[in-house]
């Protein structure tokens, strides 16, 4: 049966076996989003989790910066040059060695292109002998973080054309690629020479399927050995079928509104402060996330640790004090209910998206929740793209979207640069929309200067204080990662900052 037919056949038939059209020595991994290109820009997180390419530093679950293809690193006294001492012995996928040289072309080649990493202004990358060494515009003191950005990798030579265009990806990790069936998924094969703990199974299987439903019936039918994004209307089903178990696991992940305070309707602060008093965070938390805990009244979840803060005023349910907020703005209910003022309607479009199943979920409650206080919402489900074209062509009225603070960089000032504190355009459906704080770019300019990390708590505060009072973005759930797993694998231990999947340390039972 070809791959292209595979899904098909299972889910309208279910006439195979759990295990005929897989081999039992190969991995089968189900995620929520495709691979639309085979370039590190826009898949380098997919490739760095499914163990494809690898960083010169990595994470441990606390999010604390350890060794990988460096060993060791010293900085300069002013804080201009970051030297990397580099760990012997190590081998692309294509058997040629790790060299200086070759990471100092690689870095070159790919730091125009980086996402986060540009924020560290790299001005030159140089080998040495065993060495390479960063040298930047100006003292960063998170760099580190910055080099676990996922469109940096450490690649081979022979990734590259003769142009320095990037034609392959030829990497370092347990796992390389023997073939890519775009946007489908990849096949994956051990990478026998690796630095660190060979994979203790020798193939993997990738495939992004967006649709929930289909993943929920991959899992039920025992065809996926790692199923993720699993709804929690799902859970209980999973949890019976005697073929896989739910592994849940807090992410470092807000779902939050997104408002542009340039439409009249938003502008003022006290408004948005009104739509927040409207939202029952408890409600969606526990009917669609299955977790109360999971309410968000504030930006950052509780397990991060300072940048969350127990004495902030929490943004909790208060119908009455939104309504009264609006009355006093000369916000005035019409006869069908909705609020005007100045010829403007109470009223928006909030665009979300699908491969987050919970999320058009969520919309439709936030619709019900803001007639209480006279808005008029309505919502618009589509490609996730459509939200930061809205964002960066000034049409966005709101957005439904997700922020998982270190999803790429271990740092939450990478995304808090990205976005609130950059003139730089939208790239994702996040942050804020046509909002500017002085404020919070100063404190993002001293935190990125600031090397002590005692020195550094009172800039978390301001930076979280600056979000919880004006509200760019109303926060309304925190989430957990449901993993389908099946009975047959064992070893696999969620990454709660969402790094990697450590796909060499899994293997079948006996």
């Amino acid at each position: 049966m070809s791959r292209n037919l595979w899904f098909s056949a299972f889910v309208t038939a279910m006439l195979v076996s759990p295990f005929s059209v897989f081999a039992q020595e190969e991995l089968r991994v189900v995620e929520p989003f495709q691979l639309q290109r085979l370039d590190t820009q826009t898949g380098g997180f997919q490739l760095r989790a499914n163990g494809v390419t690898e960083t010169l530093v990595q994470t441990n679950p606390e999010a604390a910066v350890l060794p990988a293809l460096a060993e060791r690193w010293e900085t300069s006294a002013d804080g201009l040059k970051w030297t990397f001492f580099l760990r012997p012995n190590v081998t692309f996928h294509d058997g040629t060695a790790m060299t200086p040289e070759a990471v100092a072309a690689s870095f070159k080649a790919l730091l125009p292109t980086g996402n986060l990493i540009k924020n560290a202004k790299v001005k030159d990358v140089s080998a040495g002998d065993g060495t390479v060494t960063f040298t930047l515009e100006q003292p960063f003191a998170p760099f580190l973080a910055y080099l676990l950005d996922p469109a940096v990798p450490v690649l081979a030579p022979s990734s590259f054309a003769s142009s320095g265009e990037l034609t392959a990806i030829v990497a370092t990790g347990p796992y390389r690629i023997e073939k890519a069936e775009l946007p489908q998924g990849l096949d994956l094969v051990r990478h026998d020479s690796y630095w660190g703990d060979v994979a203790k199974i020798e193939r993997v299987r990738v495939d992004g399927i967006p649709n929930p439903e289909t993943r929920v019936n991959i899992a039920l039918a025992g065809e996926g050995d790692l199923v993720l994004e699993i709804p929690t209307t799902a859970v209980s089903r999973i949890d019976r079928s005697g073929e896989t178990h739910i592994v849940r696991a807090p992410v470092p992940r807000v779902v939050m509104m997104l408002v542009n305070v340039k439409k009249p309707q938003f502008a003022d602060v006290e408004i948005r402060r009104a739509l927040s008093f409207a939202v029952d965070r408890q409600a969606i938390a526990r009917t669609i996330m299955g977790n109360e805990d999971l309410a968000a009244n504030q930006y950052f979840p509780p397990a991060m640790k300072g940048w969350h803060f127990e004495d902030f005023k929490p943004q909790t349910l208060n119908v009455a004090e939104a309504n009264r907020i609006l009355d006093e703005l000369g916000w005035k209910p019409g006869a069908n209910g909705i609020r005007e003022k100045d010829g403007t309607r109470f009223a928006g479009m909030m665009r979300t998206f699908p491969q987050r199943a919970y999320l058009p979920v969520i919309a439709e409650a936030l619709q019900a929740q803001l007639k209480a206080i006279g808005f008029d919402l309505s919502i618009q489900v589509g490609e996730s793209s459509l939200i930061p074209e809205a964002q960066n062509d000034g049409t966005l009225e709101l957005g439904l979207g997700i922020r998982t603070m270190i999803y790429q960089v271990p740092d939450p000032v990478a995304r808090l640069t990205s976005d609130f504190a950059t003139d730089e355009p939208s790239t994702d459906a996040t942050g804020a929309t046509g909002w500017k704080s002085e404020e919070m770019r100063a404190a993002v300019a001293a935190y990125n200067l600031t090397t002590d990390p005692e020195a550094r708590l009172p800039l978390q505060r301001k930076m979280a204080e600056i979000l919880q009072h004006e509200l760019p973005v109303i926060p309304i759930t925190f989430t957990d990662e449901k993993y389908a797993v099946s009975e047959r694998l064992e070893g696999f231990v969620a990454d709660p900052v969402m790094q990697t999947r450590p796909l060499n340390h899994l293997s079948f039972k006996d």
